[in-house]
């Protein structure tokens, strides 16, 4: 699995053990909040084969 060209968009804060919006078998190990105006934080996720994804998200409000 690729990392997204865009960040990801959530709806909350990811949570480690949380599994990727995209990819089920991806479970998040790793959760850094960021002070960015472009993105909230990263996640890191492992998968199969002890592979690991960076990702960035952004927050989308519940409106």
């Amino acid at each position: 699995m690729k990392p997204s060209s865009e960040p990801l968009v959530l709806k909350s804060h990811p949570h480690v053990g949380e599994p990727h919006p995209l990819a089920p078998l991806w479970r998040a190990v790793q959760v850094r909040l960021m002070d960015s105006a472009d993105v909230e934080g990263t996640v890191v996720y492992a998968g199969p084969k002890d592979w690991q994804l960076v990702e960035s998200f952004v927050l989308r409000s519940a409106a």
